[in-house]
């Protein structure tokens, strides 16, 4: 939840709390789990290669998009 919160600055607390409690609720719990568990393997495992590391990049930015498209449906409501 302080994931999604965090993310006040882009998008609305209504929208937010909107999202959270509709059928994209889980979902929306399910990327900040694994955004966290992502971020943290690459600031603790300091013996990931470069690689590894943009693969990490890679799918923690997809995890973004999708939030935000999500957030983005209850917008303005």
């Amino acid at each position: 939840m302080e994931y999604l919160a965090a993310q006040m600055n882009t998008h609305s607390k209504r929208a937010i709390w909107l999202a959270i409690n509709s059928e994209h609720g889980d979902r929306l719990v399910q990327i900040a789990q694994e955004h966290s568990r992502l971020a943290g393997e690459v600031a603790v495992n300091k013996h990931l290669s470069y690689p590894d590391k943009e693969t990490y990049r890679v799918r923690i930015n997809q995890l973004r998009k999708e939030r935000d498209q999500i957030l983005a449906l209850f917008e303005g409501r």
